[in-house]
């Protein structure tokens, strides 16, 4: 999925809530069980467990329908863990006009957020210590600071001591620090827990100066990994970094467009890049809901996902695609699998939608037929 940036935004206020109405008349194995009941498709069927689901012309269903005759479960909604490479530029021109301590101190502030704790991060910091103009991808693979969960004081603070600890100086080897840091975010996230993800945040104020200096091939980097494992990359640029250059990075890591901080406020225009980064990477993916029967699964053909924009008005459901190269200028969601989902991703414009008011929330139904367009 790919996103459009806008500094100003602040922490996502979404509301995702898994509920159910209480009028559907069939047991909860027809709900979860593919092979029982809730397999028709007539025009005003009450989803008894027998068939006959309403696909009328109204609210419910995509099409129409009584979303109360068929939705029959409610769970509790489980966050996706996210977590963070983030790959920082400390070549010589961050001392210039103070971007290397605005720097520090926008992601201090980050760190220590409280509305941060459910992150997980890992540091690394080029050209330092190997990840260097040697182009040794393999030390930009090991992170500064190994991967932990900023709600630990201690981790928090081991994060600021790096910051602390480095000085800015050297040449820009951002290929090898590109490619290091997808190296380890694929090696990461083919041993994540189920539904974990991780998210690539490259930051520089300058163009490569060594290794490979091809944009186009640096970026391939990050078009590899969202292939691979549909990691997404964000490319923040400072003040002396090229805007072509990181919009090409963020369109191969899949995020849209680089985030642009100039001068005038350094300091607070990184910590909102850094907040929406975290919105953009945690709001907009959800997790399979879980049976509450360990012996049976839930139904992917009896998800429905729905959206109140405004928080007030009726929810619109939302049509499922069959992949993020499916969603389109209309919206929707899509399975991570199709066959065997563990996650749910809203297509970007209807994450863009779901993220133009802080009253708007994102509510899913069990027990309906999925709309498929």
């Amino acid at each position: 999925m790919s996103y459009h940036h806008h500094l100003a935004i602040g922490l996502l206020s979404t509301s995702v809530l898994f509920a159910a109405a209480g009028a559907c008349t069939g047991d909860v194995g027809s709900l979860i069980d593919p092979n029982k009941g809730n397999s028709g498709s007539g025009a005003s069927g009450a989803g008894n467990g027998e068939g006959g689901l309403s696909l009328g012309t109204g609210a419910g269903n995509g099409q129409g329908g009584d979303m109360d005759s068929c939705a029959d479960l409610s769970v509790e909604p489980q966050a996706i863990p996210v977590s963070m490479y983030i790959t920082v530029d400390k070549s010589g021109s961050m001392s210039d006009n103070n971007k290397w301590n605005n720097a520090r101190q926008a992601f201090e502030a980050f760190f220590t957020s409280p509305d941060a704790d459910a992150l997980n991060v890992a540091l690394r910091f080029w050209p330092d210590q190997g990840c260097d103009t040697s182009c040794n991808v393999g030390p930009c693979a090991q992170p500064q600071v190994p991967m932990g969960s900023l709600s630990d004081p201690a981790h928090e603070q081991a994060l600021i001591d790096a910051f602390n600890s480095k000085s800015p100086g050297g040449l820009t080897p951002m290929e090898a620090a590109l490619a290091g840091a997808e190296q380890y975010a694929l090696d990461w996230q083919a041993t994540a827990e189920a539904g974990g993800r991780i998210v690539v945040i490259l930051l520089t104020d300058g163009i490569p100066t060594a290794c490979d200096q091809n944009i186009n091939n640096i970026a391939s980097y990050a078009a590899d990994a969202f292939a691979q494992s549909e990691i997404l990359t964000f490319a923040v640029g400072l003040q002396g970094s090229n805007e072509s250059q990181m919009n090409t990075i963020a369109m191969a890591g899949n995020t849209g467009m680089g985030y642009f901080i100039g001068n005038g406020n350094t300091q607070q225009d990184l910590l909102n890049a850094l907040i929406d980064i975290q919105k953009v990477a945690v709001s907009c993916t959800f997790a399979m809901p879980e049976s509450p029967d360990p012996n049976q699964v839930i139904d992917p053909e009896k998800v429905v996902v729905e959206l109140t924009p405004d928080g007030t008005s009726a929810p619109v459901e939302v049509p499922r695609v069959t992949g993020e190269s499916a969603c389109g200028a209309a919206g929707g969601w899509y399975y991570d699998d199709n066959e065997n989902p563990s996650i749910i991703t809203l297509c970007p414009a209807t994450c863009d939608a779901a993220n133009a008011s802080d009253e708007s929330k994102v509510t899913i139904q069990l027990g309906c037929a999925t709309f498929i367009p």
